[in-house]
């Protein structure tokens, strides 16, 4: 009995796991932070369905914007929609600011034969602004951007396009893709990604190396906590997301590396929240506009366990439609 209850548990279990918003496999192995921002996940929702006219507007300004762009006509030849064919953008780093350590991967639906042809025409229009080379039996677009900096991208299938600052790195991502005994992330950015599914519309995972990368330049001692009790130091992990359904809810996570260090960021988190949600109430009976603000404070929980600290909130497709109505409309 105890065999079979635990046989459906697995089964239910494996029937409702999602995968991670971006695979480990995909990503450098000096990956400490990675951001995903997921178009499919928004506009196959409820919310998005229930907002064709808003669609259309976002689909018009994309357009518009891409219109300006000289890619739009290599765009259109190779028979790719924003809309229709863009999923999911990754950006991932090692933390730092330096563009040599960033790393992009595009998911999406992609007509390969069409984009390599385009590639081709487009090297051939465009001088050295772009060249078509081989690693294997990859295609390679080397795409010079500025004088001396050259950005390698190549589609590793019909659903996924990555992009690296050196030919190595490059390679190194299609022998994982295909299988290869490579290096892979880290244990702790792995762990985190774990966190986060193909249906979020943003989903951030920074590992705590990546944080103290990140803050090292931060204005007025943000790196050291300032007087909250606790720095970039103390801390092991962080998360946000956002998921998009027929409402918006949003959820931000941080490890820290002693139970101290999450109480310190717990309490000081809720003192915050207390303020604020005093200023907006405030503000929201001086001015109705800022209802929908308060509301939304009024949503924000932060709970602590062990190690970990979590932000939750809310916004209710009512409260999306009365924001919405405040913006200027084209």
């Amino acid at each position: 009995m105890r065999l079979r209850t635990l046989a459906s548990t697995l089964l239910v279990l494996a029937l409702t796991a999602r995968a991670p918003a971006i695979d480990p496999k995909y990503l450098p192995p000096h990956t400490e932070a990675a951001i995903t921002v997921n178009l499919k996940a928004v506009l196959d929702s409820e919310l998005a369905k229930n907002k064709k006219d808003l669609v259309q507007q976002l689909r018009t300004m994309i357009l518009d914007k891409l219109a300006e762009s000289p890619a739009k006509p290599y765009l259109d030849k190779a028979g790719f929609d924003v809309m229709r064919d863009l999923h999911a953008v990754t950006i991932a780093t090692d933390g730092s600011k330096e563009e040599d350590a960033l790393f992009i991967a595009v998911e999406g639906n992609f007509n390969p034969d069409k984009i390599v042809s385009t590639a081709r025409d487009a090297a051939g229009n465009e001088g050295d602004a772009i060249k078509v080379t081989q690693v294997g039996k990859a295609t390679v677009f080397e795409i010079k951007k500025g004088e001396n900096k050259t950005i390698y991208a190549s589609l590793v299938s019909d659903s996924l396009l990555i992009a690296a600052p050196t030919r190595e790195g490059l390679s190194a991502t299609i022998n994982r893709v295909n299988g290869g005994k490579v290096a892979n992330v880290s244990p702790a950015l792995r762990s985190l990604l774990g966190t986060t599914n193909s249906k979020q519309a943003l989903s951030v995972v920074a590992t705590g190396e990546g944080i103290s990368k990140g803050m090292q330049n931060a204005p007025g001692g943000l790196a050291k906590g300032g007087n909250l009790g606790f720095s970039a130091q103390d801390l092991d992990g962080f998360t946000l997301s956002v998921t998009v359904t027929r409402d918006i809810t949003f959820q931000l996570g941080i490890t820290t590396k002693d139970e101290d260090s999450a109480k310190k960021m717990a309490a000081a988190a809720n003192f915050g929240l207390l303020t604020v949600r005093g200023m907006i109430a405030q503000k929201a009976q001086e001015d109705a506009k800022a209802q929908p603000v308060a509301d939304i404070a009024n949503t924000l929980r932060v709970t602590n366990q062990g190690l970990n600290v979590m932000v939750r909130g809310e916004v209710t497709q009512e409260n999306f439609d009365r924001i919405l109505a405040l913006i200027p409309r084209r």
